[in-house]
C-alpha cells in the first residue's frame, strides 16, 4: 500500500444518532491524524449527516434501489485499501467487500451471549474483528483475528456543557435529578428505575428523567412502565423529554447517570456521562464493570436488583460531595483508558497489522 492509497470505507449500518453511528463518526474525525483518509458511507439520508458536516467528514449515500450495485460503483471508483464495517447488522457489506478481494474489518458491537458458533462465523468472514467488550474478546478466545478495542471518546466535545435550559423550566425546586438515557425497551430496564423511584416515595425531591423512546414493537413495554408510574403516584417526579440531540447538556444538568439495563455491551452513553463529570449507576452487565469501578466512579448493582438502585440513589442524594468526587473520578479515568486518542491508535494498528499481511 502506497501513502497516496490510505483511503477507509466506514460502512454505517444506520444514519440516526445512536451511539454505533456517532462513534465511528468519532473515529472518523481522528483517523486523518494517523495517516487515514475516512469515507463514511450511510445506508441513507439522516440525522447524522449533522455531524459529518459539522466535523467535515466526507460522506457517500448509497441510493436505493441498487444498493448493492451502487456500492460496488463506489468501491470500484474509490478504491478503498480498507473496508470497516460497524455492526453486525451491515452483512452483504462484508460479503461483497470480501468477493471483491478488499480487506475487512469487522466491528461487532452488538451482545452475543455464549454463541461459540456465531463467533466462528464472524471470524471467518472478516479479515479482522475488532471487538468492544472483554466478554465479547473472551468468547473469540483463540481467534487470532480479535482484537479488543474498547469504544472511545472525544473528550474535547465535553469540555465546558452547560446545562439544558429545559431541565430548568420542568423542573423547580428539585434537589436530585437521575437521568436515564437509551430506548425504552425490556432490556434496558427502565421498567427497574420505576420500581425504585417507588421506594423513594419519602423523597419528592428527587426526579427522573427520562431521555428516549420506545421503538414500535416495544410499544407495549413503554406503556406498561407509564402505566406503572402513573398507579403509583410518581407521573409528577418522570420527565420523559423523547428522542434529543442534547443529550450531553442534559447530563449535564443531572447528578447521574442510570443505566438498569439486563443485557449490555459497552454503552456508550456512560463514557458520556464520565467526560461530563457525573457518576453512573448501573447494573452489573457486559463491559459496563470494565467501564464503571464500584463505589469510585460509580455505583453497579445487581440487573433487575430495584432495592439495591433505589439505595444507590438515596446515596447520591445524601452526600453531595461524595457526588462531585466520584464524578471527578470518573473523568480521570476515561481520559485514562477510554479516549478517543487511545482507542483510535488501536484502531489504526489494526488496520496497519491487516495490511501488512494481506
Amino acid at each position: 500500500m502506497t501513502e497516496k492509497n490510505r483511503t477507509v470505507f466506514l460502512v454505517s449500518h444506520n444514519s440516526n444518532l445512536s451511539g454505533a453511528p456517532i462513534s465511528l463518526a468519532q473515529l472518523a474525525r481522528k483517523l486523518p491524524s494517523f495517516g487515514y483518509n475516512p469515507v463514511y458511507i450511510l445506508p441513507k439520508e439522516g440525522p447524522i449527516e449533522s455531524i459529518l458536516k459539522e466535523w467535515n467528514i466526507e460522506y457517500i449515500i448509497l441510493r436505493k434501489p441498487g444498493l448493492v450495485l451502487d456500492y460496488i460503483r463506489i468501491m470500484k471508483k474509490r478504491n478503498p485499501s480498507i473496508i470497516h464495517v460497524n455492526s453486525l447488522v451491515n452483512t452483504w457489506p462484508v460479503l461483497i467487500s470480501r468477493f471483491l478481494r478488499r480487506p475487512v474489518v469487522w466491528h461487532v458491537r452488538e451482545y452475543l451471549g455464549n454463541k461459540k458458533l456465531y463467533a466462528r462465523l464472524i471470524h471467518m468472514l472478516a479479515h479482522r474483528i475488532i471487538l468492544i467488550s472483554g466478554e465479547q474478546y473472551r468468547l473469540f478466545n483463540g481467534m487470532q483475528k480479535a482484537a479488543l478495542v474498547p469504544n472511545g471518546i472525544d473528550l474535547s466535545l465535553y469540555e465546558n456543557i452547560k446545562p439544558a435550559p429545559i431541565i430548568d423550566k420542568l423542573i423547580n425546586d428539585v434537589r436530585t435529578i437521575i437521568t436515564y438515557v437509551g430506548t425504552i425497551e425490556p432490556r434496558k430496564g427502565l421498567y427497574v428505575l420505576a420500581q425504585a423511584a417507588e421506594l423513594l416515595s419519602d423523597s419528592p425531591w428527587i426526579h427522573f428523567v427520562v431521555v428516549g423512546d420506545a421503538p414500535e414493537r416495544y410499544g407495549g413495554y413503554k406503556k406498561q412502565v407509564m402505566d406503572f408510574i402513573k398507579a403509583k403516584g410518581l407521573r409528577s417526579r418522570f420527565h420523559f423529554l423523547g428522542s434529543r440531540k442534547d443529550v450531553p447538556e442534559i447530563l449535564a444538568a443531572s447528578d447521574a447517570l442510570c443505566h438498569p439495563a439486563f443485557i449490555e455491551v459497552f454503552p456508550r452513553v456512560i463514557l458520556e456521562a464520565m467526560a461530563i463529570k457525573i457518576p453512573v449507576i448501573a447494573s452489573k452487565v457486559g463491559g459496563i464493570t470494565e467501564m464503571v469501578e464500584n463505589s469510585k466512579s460509580g455505583f453497579l448493582f445487581e440487573p433487575g436488583d430495584f432495592s439495591s438502585l433505589a439505595r444507590t440513589i438515596e446515596t447520591i442524594d445524601s452526600n453531595k460531595k461524595r457526588k462531585n468526587e466520584m464524578g471527578k473520578y470518573a473523568h480521570l479515568k476515561v481520559k485514562r483508558e477510554f479516549s478517543i486518542e487511545i482507542h483510535t491508535r488501536k484502531i489504526a494498528q489494526t488496520y496497519e497489522s491487516l495490511l501488512n499481511t494481506f
